[in-house]
């Protein structure tokens, strides 16, 4: 079953996020972990950074997978979502590369990238959290509307609702790459644990479907459900349309 924690604003999701990802640490320090990109996970990476300094978890034996990357992009496209993660969270908890597995949005074939990341997954033991952002359309990673809940890491071609989204960061929906490459919905379900984070008034109607409405591949985040492990923290604001 689902469970839901309720946060009082932003400020709260992020800390009690951390709190989250913290525990889970420290009960497996070696911890292979997928962490979002955007706006709603910044006040946890700021939140887990200032515990590691205080010393509240260990992060020298944690390892990260990339959730998702655009495709047919240069290694250094200000645009790599990689670029960003490990801006905004794996340096400062110093994960070295060693201990990184990223998708390379510059493959000559996508499919076999996909591949290789299905298989290094694998060797990994498969993903211990999986920290998520929930999508304005529903996605988990680029796992579009339509996509199957038994799917696997592949390239996948963006959503006019997702291209519209990501357009904030990069300046117009032309700066928006179309192609993408994602670890599936069927390889997030198989993660021991899984965290989702909606923050906003904005989250509100996708978050009332994807926790209440129909079991749905038109709604991705439903999939969710089905999960022995999968935790939702929402703050208020996202929350106001539930009943």
């Amino acid at each position: 079953m689902t469970r839901l924690i309720e946060a009082a604003d932003y400020a709260d999701l992020s800390r009690k996020a951390c709190d989250f990802v913290v525990t889970a640490l420290r009960k497996n320090p070696a911890s292979v972990c997928i962490f979002p990109t955007g706006e709603t996970p910044l006040g946890l990476f700021r939140e887990l950074v200032a515990a590691r300094k205080d010393g509240a978890f260990d992060a020298s034996a944690m390892r990260a997978v990339t959730l998702d990357e655009y495709a047919a992009i240069a290694r250094d496209d200000r645009r790599r979502l990689f670029l960003w993660l490990r801006r905004e969270l794996l340096d400062p908890l110093g994960i070295p590369d060693r201990r990184i597995d990223a998708f390379e949005p510059s493959a000559s074939d996508p499919q076999a990238e996909a591949a290789r990341m299905e298989r290094r997954v694998a060797e990994l033991g498969g993903i211990d959290l999986a920290v998520l952002g929930l999508g304005a359309n529903g996605h988990l990673g680029f796992n579009e509307p339509g996509s199957a809940f038994d799917s696997r890491t592949r390239p996948v071609t963006l959503a006019a609702d997702s291209i519209r989204s990501n357009a904030a960061y990069w300046g117009s929906e032309a700066d928006v790459p179309r192609q993408a490459l994602t670890l599936g919905i069927g390889n997030l379900l198989e993660a021991r644990e899984i965290l989702v984070l909606a923050s906003g008034a904005h989250k509100s109607a996708i978050l009332t479907q994807a926790l209440g409405g129909p079991v749905t591949t038109d709604l991705p985040a439903t999939a969710l459900r089905s999960h022995p492990a999968a935790t939702f923290i929402a703050d208020r604001a996202a929350l106001s349309l539930r009943a």
